[in-house]
């Protein structure tokens, strides 16, 4: 087994060290590289964890950057430094040292260096330059194969995916058919390139780009023989893996320097075969089989960008120990047999009574689903210029998260059988320049966390910076967490502490789809996720204007028409809303999400949008592609929102149903306030009219189902709702959103009002009725984007009422009541209601 300690300062050298660790670890394995935590106090020694992977690894890899002298001043006969440290260690324990110089940084000689690190003096150096960093790392660690002498003749023969590398010139030749096209500039970004990007280029765009990469992203298939392990000591499974992958991520491929496709499909075969097969005895061969290729049966993310699925798995056994098997694997098996020990309990290593082992999503010894954590962790303080990780993990509830265990084993993660893949996203502001990709799959399976994740930031720009980490599976949301990140010119680094955030899901729930929005004050960033095809990149865009004057626009055109005073006739009035809902989709839609909607939209059953930014009425899309028209969304599937921050409930409260109507209420509001209480079987009882008391239940937790038949007065300042004792808003949830009382009931809360799902700017963040009902845990919202007609919106509202009481989910009472609205064709109210929650949410 091939392993390198990964060693540097932090202040020098950390992106050039980040590069080295992602390429090695595509290439050689996740268990492959040792990056001990950077800036250890001078004088504290390698400690035991540190000796140990030094005293087990094939080569220590040093990074030198310009601060590096600086490091040497102290006593001549020793290093001061931790770094220093552990290259005294290496040379201590005969592991052989290799250097890599950033940038013009000298190489050291012996006169330059402590008597106990003088030999460094002799080792041998390579050269990564920040210009040319993907370049040079990628010859570096194609080089350092060479030297280690890695068995890649079993892996089959190669497949080479970094097809093509240039210096960027005025005057370039095209790139290979097929081939996609990466740049890199020379601030160290990775651009990939549009497909219609002219190849004769300005003195500005050489000035700015550095190098053009070709990636081969067509599908290729290749037979792999790896060994994988048993749970009989000194004995293994031979296993054949016909494996069909292609790049999905062509920066990932110039990123994590994957020259040759299968050295990393490889290693990533292995890592996430081996827990499977560790549990299985030779004699259990079939049930062994089965397992893998349960696992290896749907897409998975390898490093390096690159999707793979097996095609055929055979598994067979193997003779016996064999050089390969060297004394550190058999200690490395030694210890996830304990581990496993302690998972299953006593008496677990001895076979069932009956000589049979459950097979592989049989049901069978299913154990219980512990709570699973999301923790995300960054330091508080930065100084500006610098670079910054923050690190996540899916862990286990109960189990400790130490800031500095970066290598220790995490357990007792129960899942499906075959294991879930759960996508990891971060958005960070324009403050924060990511060097490396924002979204990140892992692989959680039965028994075990799987490892920590890295995302790395530059810090660019002073001030308060916030940094989301969201969870999926497919296009269900598990969890969410927020870490904030403090960066001033001269100032401290200082560590943060771990934020944590449930995740109240296992797996994804087949044809659920989610859109993402978010916008940052210059530019909108949208993800589709799906757990049908690939998995798709964050797509940002950059916009001029906000979109909030042509949405007003369009809002009022459409209150206009629900008014009844338009002047165009039933056919024409149809077609000024569809062509509405189309120019929507057409100018705020990338282009490339929309590929990606017609890619998914044949096995969808539900549609969310989750956005904390919502003055556009989503609901309004109309997709339109030449070749496609199924109408405006809300009538292809149902359709929901999602608001960050709100509580996950699979249910929602209908229970002791409350009526808000104020002493001016709309016309209609009593007979609407009367057939909802038929349809939910509540007795007559007392309206709500004066804010105070509505304050008072929804700070006790005390609020039921509440519908409100009232008009909600919205203008650039806010919304609020007239009541007796003054006007209620939604800043005075700004406690409950904070307690959340109303988690224990998860009430559904309906305001059938003119533009009650309007939101308005307060502070830094849109605040609105739907926001802050559902942050105060409320199961589901339902509220309107524009003034509506008093007859249709209590049409609108009895008919959601009566098929959520009759059993059906959020999403489709919401397209039921949708439905049953569009009889006239001179009403667009059917589109003005927006519905927050769980699309297959169902009432309690």
């Amino acid at each position: 087994m091939v392993s390198f300690f990964l060693s540097c300062h932090r202040d020098d050298d950390s992106f050039v060290a980040r590069l080295i660790d992602d390429a090695l670890t595509a290439r050689f394995g996740s268990a492959s590289v040792f990056r001990p935590e950077a800036g250890a106090e001078a004088g504290v020694g390698v400690d035991a964890g540190r000796l140990r992977r030094l005293a087990k690894s094939t080569a220590m890899i040093v990074v030198i950057g310009s601060r590096w002298r600086a490091s040497l001043d102290g006593p001549t006969d020793g290093p001061s430094d931790a770094v220093g440290q552990e290259v005294e260690t290496a040379f201590a324990l005969d592991v052989p040292v290799i250097g890599v110089l950033v940038d013009d940084a000298e190489q050291p000689t012996q006169a330059d260096l402590p008597s106990a690190l003088r030999p460094l003096g002799d080792a041998r150096f390579w050269r990564v330059r920040l210009p040319s960093a993907y370049s040079d790392n990628r010859r570096f660690v194609d080089d350092l194969a060479t030297i280690v002498e890695t068995d890649t003749a079993a892996a089959g023969r190669s497949v080479p995916v970094l097809l093509d590398e240039a210096p960027v010139r005025l005057v370039m030749p095209p790139p290979a058919p097929g081939a996609a096209v990466v740049y890199s500039t020379r601030t160290g970004d990775l651009e990939v390139a549009e497909a219609a990007r002219p190849w004769l280029w300005s003195p500005g765009d050489v000035a700015r780009y550095s190098t053009r990469y070709e990636v081969d992203t067509d599908e290729h298939r290749v037979v792999l023989h790896v060994p994988l392990p048993s749970r009989d000591f000194g004995r293994h499974f031979r296993a054949s893996i016909a494996a069909v992958f292609r790049v999905i991520d062509p920066a990932q491929v110039v990123r994590r320097a994957v020259s040759d496709a299968v050295p990393p499909v490889r290693a990533f075969l292995l890592d996430t075969c081996r827990p499977i097969t560790w549990e299985f005895g030779v004699s259990e061969i079939g049930d062994a089989a089965a397992a893998v290729r349960e696992l290896l049966d749907s897409d998975l993310l390898a490093p390096g960008g690159i999707t793979l699925r097996s095609a055929h798995t055979e598994l067979e056994p193997g003779t016996g120990d064999t050089d390969r098997w060297s004394r550190l694997e058999r200690a490395s098996v030694g210890a996830f047999s304990r581990r496993v020990h302690r998972y299953r309990g006593p008496g677990a290593g001895r076979r069932p009574s009956t000589g049979a082992r459950p097979r592989p999503g049989s049901g069978v010894g299913v154990r219980p689903q512990p709570t699973r954590l999301l923790v995300a962790r960054a330091p508080s303080q930065v100084p500006m210029g610098q670079d910054l990780s923050v690190d996540v993990r899916l862990v286990t509830k109960g189990r400790s998260v130490h800031p500095d265990a970066v290598t220790a084993p995490l357990t007792n993660l129960v899942v499906a059988d075959a294991g879930t893949p759960v996508t990891v996203t971060v958005h960070a502001p324009a403050g924060l320049h990511a060097e490396g990709p924002l979204q990140q799959t892992v692989l959680v399976r039965p028994g075990e966390d799987p490892a920590p994740i890295r995302f790395g930031f530059g810090a660019r720009t002073p001030g308060l910076h916030r940094i989301d980490v969201t969870a999926w599976a497919g296009g269900t949301f598990l969890g969410e967490v927020s870490v904030e990140v403090s960066v001033a010119a001269g100032g401290p680094f200082r560590d943060g502490r771990p934020r944590r955030g449930s995740l109240a899901a296992a797996r994804a729930r087949p044809g659920e789809v989610t859109m993402e929005v978010r916008f940052d004050g210059t530019r909108y960033t949208f993800q589709l996720r799906s757990d049908a095809g690939a998995l798709f990149a964050p797509v940002v865009e950059s916009v001029s204007n906000t979109p909030n004057a042509a949405v007003e626009n369009a809002i009022r055109e459409l209150q206009q028409l629900a008014r009844g005073g338009s002047r165009y006739s039933a056919t024409m009035t149809r077609e000024v809303i569809r062509s509405a809902g189309i120019q929507l989709w057409s100018e705020l839609v990338p282009g490339d999400i929309q590929d990606q909607f017609w890619q998914v939209g044949g096995s969808m059953s539900a549609f969310t949008i989750a956005t904390d930014y919502d003055v556009v009425p989503w609901e309004l899309l109309y997709p339109l592609s030449a070749q496609r028209d199924a109408g405006f969304l809300v009538e292809q599937v149902p359709v929901v929102r999602r608001t960050y921050g709100q509580h996950a409930t699979s249910t929602i409260g209908l229970g002791n149903p409350r009526f808000v109507v104020p002493a001016k209420a709309p016309t209609g509001a009593h007979e609407e306030v009367a057939a909802i209480r038929a349809i939910l079987g509540a007795a007559d009882g007392d309206l709500i009219t004066r804010a105070d008391e509505l304050l008072g239940l929804i700070n006790s937790g005390s609020l039921g189902a509440t519908h409100f038949a009232c008009h909600n007065t919205f203008s650039a300042d806010g919304s609020f709702i007239d009541l007796d004792g003054g006007p209620f808003r939604p800043a005075l949830l700004a406690e409950a959103s904070i307690r959340k009382p109303l988690r224990g009931a998860v009430p559904l809360v309906f305001i059938n009002a003119c533009r009650s799902a309007g939101v308005a700017p307060t502070y830094t963040r849109m605040l609105g009725w739907a926001q802050q009902f559902m942050a105060s845990g409320a199961g589901a919202f339902v509220g309107t984007l524009w003034a509506v007609r008093s007859e249709s919106s209590a049409r609108f509202a009895t008919a959601f009422y009566r098929s959520l009481a009759e059993g059906a989910t959020l999403g489709a009472a919401a397209l039921a009541a949708r439905t049953e609205q569009q009889d006239d064709p001179l009403d667009p109210t059917w589109l003005a209601y927006a519905v927050y929650g769980d699309p297959f949410a169902t009432a309690a």
